[in-house]
């Protein structure tokens, strides 16, 4: 039993200290930041985006395709045409697809100025998020 009580007791002193660390606040701690150039890494280029997986990102956003073209710098129609596989998004669009596809908050913090996740003051720490109904879903039916 010891062992737990000892395991518990480290678990809680890391946590602690990570805490501590996001906030700043330990002191005379050593952070060793390493340059990424060309000659180290390999980006994989953006991936491509059915017609679905954009309106799903639309979607999952819950936003019109206005909203969703202000939002990407792009234009209504071109959202439009991307939805109905008229047109692709080029590669700067497609890398901002990719961004918004692992994390939407980035653009619902342009939407509204804050992550509705993130509590304020505490950066590392996040409250439980509310399901959100599909664009144009009722939220409590469902249905359109």
């Amino acid at each position: 039993m010891a062992e737990n009580d000892n395991f518990g007791d480290a678990l809680i002193g890391a946590l602690e200290e990570a805490v501590a660390f996001e906030r700043g606040e330990l002191p005379n701690v050593r952070v060793d930041r390493v340059e990424i150039t060309a000659h180290d890494a390999r980006v994989p280029p953006p991936p491509m985006y059915s017609p679905e997986q954009i309106r799903a990102i639309r979607h999952e956003l819950s936003v019109s395709q206005q909203v969703f073209a202000e939002l990407l710098n792009a234009s209504a129609s071109a959202v439009r045409a991307w939805e109905q596989g008229t047109r692709a998004p080029d590669g700067p669009t497609r890398r901002l697809l990719q961004i918004v596809e692992l994390d939407p908050d980035v653009l619902t913090h342009l939407m509204t100025g804050s992550s509705p996740y993130r509590v304020r003051g505490h950066p590392g720490l996040m409250i439980a998020a509310e399901t959100r109904a599909p664009y144009g879903k009722s939220p409590k039916s469902g249905r359109k």
